[in-house]
């Protein structure tokens, strides 16, 4: 499944309103129908996922299924949600299944009007619709009363992951959703609005929710994944001045126009041409079939040089970009630069979708079918950690610089 679909489906799928009242006061019968969905649930498992049970024991993971349905009675809707991403996503805990999401299926949705990004120095709003543009810069240090460290805690446990680096990719999508944070109890089950606390300011600032339908019209499907502005197109190719670098950005995976192409092998592999910087940064993936033409050109012997050609990654670099990434990696002599990929590079995909129809607020379970084995199959890594490592830095984003970029420039 392209990973871009994949991500929209996860923003556009979730719980509407303020979830209701606890299901202990519904019949049994209730109770009794969300209890055959986990069955549903493992059974759909095991007949679909070639090695469902590779993260965790099976006998760990029905016991927890068992522990959810045994505490039903006693969850409001959006802690019956939390607690079900939590149970998924436990079969990915050990990596290499980072697709197997469980989403709810009503089309409703608020979200803070926020962007917000992971940096070494903390949790920045690196953008903001009208509602929330006096963040923009500023760190979170609290998200409804609670310390944002402890919030980051509390999500950890929600999300599917190939690798370590999935999660900070991954995490903005349940922070800013109010569903997830009144299914965790960091704000009340009837709150529409957030309190944050902010660098700079004495007292939490109230943020009201928008739709998610209105964010993705103001900052794009990927808005809360990718860094802004986000806006580049899918492929572009340009020589950088003054530093004899061919600079190709690649930004989804698909088809890479002929006349792009036509001049990466031309301009690529030319003596007055140092080097080649490929920026897979801040791509989620898209068609695997697409890049081959690409690959080709990347591994033709005037390019592929020790020292001429480089590859700029980050967390976001996921699914078919990550694949890219690990065939580049295994038949070229590229040097990478940034940070670890929040893809695998030997992992699980192609997921279908579980309906549970009776659970308290109705949710749909991806199940992945295929193993992607772009790297060798013995190879115990999760991920590609770069040779030349560049964290990301709230104090060069802010100041637009591009650090990556810069020390590819000068190796």
């Amino acid at each position: 499944m392209c990973v871009a679909t994949l991500i929209l489906a996860l923003l556009l799928s979730a719980c509407g309103g303020s979830g209701g009242a606890s299901p202990s006061a519904a019949a049994t019968p209730v109770i009794d129908l969300a209890a055959a969905d986990l069955d549903l649930l493992l059974e759909r498992l095991e007949r679909t996922h070639p090695e469902p049970f590779h993260a965790i024991p099976r006998p760990v993971w029905v016991a927890e299924l068992e522990a959810l349905e045994a505490r039903l009675p006693d969850l409001a809707p959006p802690e019956a949600m939390v607690e079900l991403m939590r149970v998924v996503a436990l079969l990915s805990r050990e990596g290499r299944d980072g697709h197997q999401f469980a989403l709810p299926t009503s089309d409703a949705i608020e979200v803070l009007p926020l962007r917000v990004w992971e940096f070494e120095e903390g949790l920045f709003v690196t953008d903001a619709t009208a509602g929330g543009a006096g963040l923009v810069g500023s760190r979170i240090t609290a998200v409804g009363g609670w310390p944002v460290a402890d919030v980051l805690a509390a999500i950890e446990p929600l999300v599917p992951r190939d690798g370590p680096a999935t999660v900070p990719s991954f995490r903005p999508l349940y922070l800013l959703r109010l569903d997830v944070l009144r299914g965790l109890g960091i704000i009340g089950l009837e709150e529409s609005a957030v309190a944050l606390s902010v660098d700079g300011r004495a007292e939490p600032l109230a943020v009201e929710a928008i739709t998610l339908r209105e964010h993705v019209a103001w900052a794009g499907e990927l808005g809360m994944l990718r860094l802004p502005p986000g806006d580049d197109p899918p492929f572009r190719v340009e020589e950088l001045e003054g530093s004899r670098t061919v600079y190709l950005r690649y930004r989804q995976v698909q088809r890479v126009p002929t006349d792009a192409l036509a001049i990466l092998r031309q301009r690529a592999g030319a003596p007055d041409v140092d080097r080649v910087i490929l920026d897979l940064r801040q791509n989620p993936g898209g068609d695997n079939t697409t890049y081959r033409q690409l690959l080709g050109a990347l591994q033709a012997d005037d390019v592929n040089v020790p020292g001429r050609l480089f590859v700029l990654i980050d967390r976001t670099t996921f699914s078919a970009a990550s694949n890219l990434a690990t065939e580049i990696e295994r038949t070229t002599d590229a040097t990478f630069v940034g940070e670890p990929m929040g893809g695998g590079l030997n992992f699980w995909n192609d997921v279908a979708w579980v309906e549970l129809e009776h659970w308290p607020i109705p949710m749909r379970v991806g199940v992945s079918t295929r193993y992607w084995q772009m790297g060798f199959p013995d190879d115990p890594r999760l991920t590609i950690e770069p040779e030349i490592a560049v964290p990301s830095r709230a104090a060069d984003f802010f100041a637009g610089r591009d650090p990556a970029l810069e020390a590819a420039l000068a190796a």
